[in-house]
């Protein structure tokens, strides 16, 4: 079983990493129309997958990643915004799920501590 720190560390560098992938995308938006403009990424759930799985070395943290492989528009700008609204729509609910654990966690040691 986890223990209950490394269950905190772990929700709150998935926290951390959905703020950042949030300021990325919300970036990202705001170059739509910036000639050459390439869209960046958060990576991280690979990272953490693998140190999770004991083949990562050290412990693992979000990265700003350029997006390869996307459609390029005349002006050089790759962002498509209807794939930026999603990503952004679903980071969102990522978070939010997070963020409930975490208060779910904390409810619990609550409990505990009050015998409750």
């Amino acid at each position: 079983m986890q223990s209950i720190n490394s269950q905190f560390d772990l929700l709150g560098r998935l926290i951390e990493a959905s703020e950042m992938r949030q300021r990325v995308i919300a970036n990202n938006l705001t170059n739509v129309t910036t000639p050459n403009y390439r869209r960046m990424d958060v990576e991280f759930e690979t990272q953490l997958a693998q140190e999770l799985q004991g083949h990562g070395v050290g412990q693992a943290s979000p990265e700003i990643v350029e997006t390869p492989g996307l459609k390029t528009r005349a002006d050089g700008n790759n962002v498509d915004v209807d794939r930026e609204i999603g990503q952004m729509n679903k980071n969102a609910m990522l978070q939010q799920t997070y963020v409930q654990l975490l208060g779910s966690h904390l409810e619990r040691m609550r409990l505990a501590i009050e015998g409750s």
